[in-house]
């Protein structure tokens, strides 16, 4: 097979290099946040207090991978873990305020800014783009057997 020609091949190394790209920005603004942790910050700004489960499923994680990196956030101090009283098994992840004020820093990193550069510079429309990404995604979820 020629690997030029693998769509999986392009897409795993694209994203290397914008986890690459989203890591310098970060440093440069003096944020002390790994891309992955970034991620997940992003998602509790939007939504606040989700539960592990929910953090999983969205950011496609095992969830041991996602406890390390939730760990992370704890010991920075810019999020919270807590039992939920209804069920004891189900733990809920919370913004600190420490946690809310990294949302403006982390919008002057210019990473926000990223999808409509590089995608507009394509002429592309960012909505097809995310259709047929999104649902290269769900097929590999089927493969996984995890959807």
């Amino acid at each position: 097979m020629d690997i030029s020609t693998s769509i999986t091949f392009h897409v795993t190394r694209t994203g290397i290099l914008l986890r690459r790209l989203t890591a310098r920005k970060l440093r440069q603004a003096g944020l002390d946040i790994t891309p992955e942790e970034s991620v997940l910050l992003n998602q509790l700004w939007d939504r606040d207090k989700q539960g592990l489960s929910e953090l999983a499923e969205w950011s496609v994680k095992e969830r041991s991978t996602l406890t390390r990196q939730i760990d992370g956030l704890v010991r920075k101090g810019y999020v919270t873990r807590k039992h939920l009283s209804t069920d004891r098994r189900s733990i809920e992840v919370r913004l600190t305020t420490k946690g809310k004020g990294l949302k403006a820093k982390f919008e002057n990193t210019g990473i926000p800014q990223l999808d409509k550069d590089f995608v507009g510079s394509l002429g592309v429309q960012p909505d097809k783009l995310l259709a047929i990404l999104a649902a290269i995604r769900e097929a590999a979820l089927l493969e996984l057997d995890e959807k």
